[in-house]
């Protein structure tokens, strides 16, 4: 069976933070430490999940950015930036995709994340990006 873990930041459970929240969606469990790790260690409060439902639960208080992957084991991923954009958040998001499909790619450009990035990616693509961290 396999057993989903929520890595989590222990500064993120520190209301009184003032550093960025950032909501890592991934159900690649290397892939989701590594984007905590990096992360984490420029000061973000990070939060990382691998499953739509965890994502879910976890958008209430909104994380100030969300990196998301599409293909996840319980569900899609347009399921959690649909919500996020029918909630009317102020989550800013980065889409990675390893996904050729046209119809599919279309379909979450028109939920308008920050940034859509095809995989692999690396950090340094999404902090080029700028679509994730410039203020909104």
């Amino acid at each position: 069976m396999f057993k989903q873990e929520i890595v989590r930041d222990s500064s993120s459970e520190d209301p009184r933070s003032d550093n960025p929240t950032l909501l890592v969606v991934e159900d690649d469990e290397m892939s989701r430490r590594a984007w905590k790790s990096v992360f984490s260690r420029r000061g973000w409060d990070v939060t990382a999940v691998g499953t739509v439902a965890e994502a879910l639960a976890l958008l209430d208080p909104a994380p100030d950015f969300l990196i998301l992957d599409l293909s996840l084991a319980d569900g899609d991923g347009e399921a959690i930036l649909g919500r996020v954009r029918d909630d009317k958040l102020k989550t800013r998001v980065a889409v990675t995709t390893g996904t050729c499909d046209v119809a599919r790619l279309r379909e979450v450009r028109g939920l308008n994340p920050e940034a859509l990035l095809e995989k692999p990616i690396s950090v340094v693509d999404l902090w080029f990006e700028g679509e994730l961290t410039r203020a909104g």
